[in-house]
């Protein structure tokens, strides 16, 4: 559904000023994502290898549901929902400063990875791999519903 192997092309990338890049590869047709916006989304988590790390749907596809700006997402997430619209899948590429810089356990920014294993991954790149230039976690995002 998500489609988030397909190839996409680099002039598809955009990148915001905080260093988040992103490329929509579904746009969405539905109510917009702003400010403030309560979002329902669907996730892919990768490292910046592609390895698979976690998705919503290994966890019954039960979806992130936050408010922009209220702090309960990772920054990059926050930061690159905006404008999106529903039914649409964004591909980011969030650099480690922008993501789970509060930790991985339960009731920290997310999406949070479920399972000692993918949160040992995500925790292992954010400790390890922070200061790499032009290291990412990817995390393909499908947004359900926006109100």
């Amino acid at each position: 559904e998500m489609d988030d192997q397909a190839p996409v092309p680099r002039e598809a990338y955009k990148k915001l000023p905080s260093g988040v890049i992103y490329a929509d590869l579904r746009p969405g047709t539905g109510e917009e994502v702003k400010d403030k916006s309560r979002v329902n989304l669907q996730w892919v988590l990768r490292k910046s290898n592609g390895y698979f790390v976690d998705s919503s749907a290994v966890s019954g596809s039960v979806p992130f549901i936050f408010a922009v700006g209220d702090g309960t997402a990772i920054q990059g997430l926050d930061e690159g929902v905006r404008g999106m619209k529903s039914g649409g899948v964004r591909r980011l590429l969030i650099p480690p400063s922008l993501a789970y810089v509060q930790g991985l356990e339960d009731g920290k920014p997310g999406p949070l990875p479920v399972g000692f294993g993918p949160r040992q991954q995500m925790r292992r790149v954010m400790n390890v791999r922070k200061d790499v230039p032009g290291e990412y976690i990817f995390l393909e995002v499908q947004v359900t519903r926006v109100r």
